[in-house]
């Protein structure tokens, strides 16, 4: 009886080492998937810091070369009335001349409404751009604070 009360107490503790030693190896395993993660993480956050650089550079690009397409507009619109008065003065009886004023007048006024709302149309996806972007920014805060924690 001593010899199986013997026998039974080893295996136990042969159970209890290989608990610790299965216990050793996930932890192991835990901490090394941790500095996967670090990794991916930086890698992660240099991503996201082009995206917004490229982003700010976009927008920036963008809006100086539609500012001056719409001011340059303005400008030639602004001109075109008084280039018809004097037209009408110089040559009162050319109507050719007036008319082809007339067509480039309409002209410049439908491209100036189709630059306006493709400006909108960039505005907004340049809106849901920023919003992704800044809900990118919050996951990888998120990330660093459960890394930290480890």
């Amino acid at each position: 009886m001593a010899a199986a009360a013997a026998l039974s107490s080893c295996r136990g503790l042969a159970g209890v080492k290989g608990l610790f030693f299965i216990f050793t190896l996930l932890c192991l395993v835990c901490f090394v998937s941790s500095l996967i993660e670090k990794d991916q993480l930086e890698k992660l956050k240099e991503g996201y810091q082009k995206t917004q650089e490229l982003l700010d550079n976009l927008k920036a690009n963008y809006k100086s070369g539609m500012d001056t397409t719409l001011e340059r507009i303005n400008t030639f619109m602004s001109s075109m009335e008084p280039l018809a008065e004097s037209m009408k003065n110089v040559a009162p009886g050319f109507p050719p001349l007036e008319e082809q004023l007339e067509n480039i007048k309409s002209f410049m006024e439908k491209t100036k409404a189709y630059a306006d709302d493709k400006n909108v149309e960039f505005g907004a996806k340049i809106e849901k751009l920023e919003h992704k972007q800044e809900k990118m920014g919050k996951l990888i805060k998120f990330l660093e604070e459960q890394q930290a924690e480890l």
